[in-house]
């Protein structure tokens, strides 16, 4: 190893030797501040799966958009302290930049207990069906372990000031997993 600032001590391994070699030259080559590393804002995009690991992110997709990966990254902590609760549960959701989450418990809408729905207005562009599996997948590991979701309801909304007449046709779909019906829209 040709650098002198090892911190192996003398009888290491050629392997340790070059697996301190090899993050030697990596780190060498990465343009960022060490302050910025822990930063969800200021982290560099191809940094930010090992922050999320870093912070327990649960739930992590490549594909989502970047501000949804910070913001996913930004709430971690937090959902993690109150991990179990309706306020872990929603700020979890908000971090997916959904405008109205709305979480009713089964006492709220006389269901069997320990029963809870979710509902979630979506207005912001690029939200995808398939983005529900993920959604469902972080209800899942941030609620109570007793709770039971009941129904998951997303709906689409649009917030222009602009008027349009027109004509609108509704349809709904229906996806059942694991023999239970958890997604309308």
């Amino acid at each position: 190893m040709t650098n002198n600032k090892s911190i192996l001590p003398p009888n290491a391994t050629p392997l340790l030797k070059d697996i301190e070699e090899t993050i030697a030259l990596r780190l060498g080559k990465l343009d960022v501040p060490n302050r910025w590393l822990m930063h969800p804002d200021k982290c560099p995009v191809q940094v930010l799966p090992w922050l999320a690991w870093a912070v327990s992110v649960d739930v992590w997709n490549e594909d989502w958009l970047e501000d949804i990966r910070r913001n996913v990254i930004k709430t971690s902590v937090d959902v993690h302290r109150q991990k179990g609760t309706i306020g872990a549960l929603k700020t979890a959701l908000q971090s997916f930049n959904f405008d109205n989450v709305r979480v009713e418990e089964w006492f709220d809408y006389g269901a069997d207990p320990y029963m809870f729905r979710v509902f979630i207005e979506i207005v912001s562009e690029g939200f995808d069906i398939n983005d529900l599996t993920e959604v469902y997948a972080v209800i899942e590991r941030t609620k109570n372990t007793r709770s039971h979701l009941d129904i998951l309801k997303a709906v689409l909304c649009n917030n222009s000031t602009n008027p349009y007449i027109g004509a609108s046709c509704c349809s709904g779909e229906i996806t059942t997993i694991s023999g239970k019906e958890i997604f309308e829209i």
